[in-house]
């Protein structure tokens, strides 16, 4: 690929001997895990962020399962910097790639797409962890159930310090159909779908990631897509921790921005192939769940911009945002009465500050 450089990271035979007994068998294992058992590939895409990629790292090099085909992508241009990491916290062979020049947010994911080798791939933030049966668990449900599209962990999600703030519920089905589980997408509790695995071809089938402008709404594109390929398999014996700080991607992304991707996933449910395909196939039930996603999505927008606005932002600005998504009445009847209020709101503060004015004026 022009313009980047990829390295698998199996060490040079005359270094073989020079490694403990253990990570022979590691390297052994690697080499041969296509004959054996299914490779799983785990990717996980790098930016600026550094500080917590080794706690990654030393989750993916505690699975039980020892098939595993890590790649690690630096889209940020941090020189050396993402391999020394690397080096000191992950002691098996792995596959690092690094981009000269940073690339749009889709296509980095696409890329780790595209280099994965494995029959499983599972795509991991940097600053996230999973639990050490996480890959053995999951690879082994979609290796005996072909009618499963997608596994996905119990999802847990921590502070900054590692402090477990909410977690996904456990009365959730070990199976169920995808269209029963996107009629359930609120209620599944989960607050993003990064912690699935799914076949690679199958990923690569339905068109990868969705090529939202900053990432918000790549996963649950992905998501309804495989949804409408198959079931779904939850397992609660392992766990995906979702970190979640004020620097954590989508936590500091600016209203505008989330807009813009808010309205690219609201466009991918009348446009997508994988979509359409399933709407002239079974029409109804598209249509009843279209209006779950569509009601899913604007909520959620509502939601932060009604947020925002009670933080008493610039208020041009704030009633640009409020009309930044396509068409959707629901929505629109929400912004509409928060307006009323607000410029309200806005007519009453400036009635006081006009009447305090006077008063000052007038007083001896």
């Amino acid at each position: 690929m022009s313009g980047n450089r990829i390295n698998r990271y199996i060490r040079p035979r005359r270094m073989v001997f020079r490694l403990p007994p253990w990570r022979l068998v590691d390297f052994n294992a690697y080499r041969f895990a296509k004959i054996m058992m299914p490779l799983l590939t785990i990717g996980i895409p790098v930016y600026k962020r550094l500080d917590c990629l080794h706690l990654a790292l030393q989750s993916v090099a505690a699975q039980d399962y020892p098939y595993i085909e890590l790649i690690v992508s630096d889209n940020g241009q941090n020189g050396t910097r993402v391999r020394e990491i690397i080096e000191e916290w992950y002691p098996k062979p792995y596959v690092f790639r690094q981009n000269e020049a940073t690339v749009p947010l889709p296509s980095h994911h696409a890329q780790l797409v595209h280099a994965a080798s494995g029959r499983y791939f599972a795509w991991m933030p940097d600053d996230d962890t999973i639990s050490p049966t996480y890959a053995s668990d999951l690879v082994k449900v979609l290796d005996n159930r072909p009618d499963v599209s997608v596994a996905i962990a119990r999802q847990e999600v921590v502070d900054a310090t590692g402090h477990l703030m909410r977690r996904s519920p456990d009365h959730l089905p070990d199976y169920s159909r995808g269209e029963d589980f996107i009629r359930n997408w609120t209620a599944n509790g989960f607050d993003s779908y990064t912690s699935i695995v799914a076949r690679t071809e199958d990923i690569r089938r339905c068109g990868g990631y969705l090529d939202c402008p900053w990432g918000n709404y790549s996963d649950n594109a992905l998501m309804v897509k495989l949804c409408l390929s198959g079931a779904v398999a939850y397992r609660k014996t392992c766990a995906y921790r979702l970190r979640q700080d004020p620097a954590s991607f989508g936590w500091s992304i600016s209203i505008g921005r989330f807009a813009e991707d808010t309205a690219r996933f609201l466009t991918f449910l009348g446009s997508d192939p994988v979509v359409l395909s399933y709407a002239s196939r079974a029409p109804e039930q598209w249509r009843e769940l279209k209006d779950v996603l569509l009601t899913m999505t604007w909520q959620a927008y509502f939601h932060r911009w009604n947020l925002m606005g009670r933080q008493s932002p610039p208020f041009f600005p704030w009633i640009k945002a409020g009309f930044a998504l396509p068409y959707v009445p629901c929505y629109y009847r929400a912004v509409g009465t928060t307006l009323r209020w607000a410029i309200r709101k806005r007519i009453m503060l400036g009635v006081k500050r006009c009447l305090r004015k006077i008063n000052n004026e007038i007083a001896p």
